[in-house]
């Protein structure tokens, strides 16, 4: 993988146009609604959910699961486990996997 200051270059650079999430897991399942992702400068991805609430997550949120993201992907740190460290597990996980998916293209 990229080290984490060249993902998130790249990263930002690809949602400086918003763009769908869908809420993915490493199962392959679609949970729950899409949500909207924007970066807009600074160091956070805007990420707006169906209600219109905007939420700020910050750079140094995707750093942490994209440092575990293997570890994640391979089953030996759980969705739960990552959760219960952070609020925005589901919106770094989702837009990670988004972003790898569309690189891998």
């Amino acid at each position: 993988m990229l080290p984490f200051a060249n993902f998130w270059q790249d990263l930002s650079y690809s949602l400086i146009t918003q763009q769908t999430i869908s809420n993915w897991t490493k199962d392959g399942k679609i949970r729950t609604q899409s949500f909207q992702a924007q970066y807009k400068g600074g160091s956070y991805v805007i990420c707006t959910i169906r209600s219109g609430k905007e939420l700020q997550v910050p750079r140094k949120e995707f750093h942490s699961m994209y440092d575990r993201w293997e570890d994640y992907i391979s089953d030996r740190l759980s969705r739960s486990y990552l959760r219960d460290e952070s609020r925005f597990t589901k919106y770094t996980i989702s837009i990670i996997h988004h972003y790898l998916h569309l690189t891998q293209k």
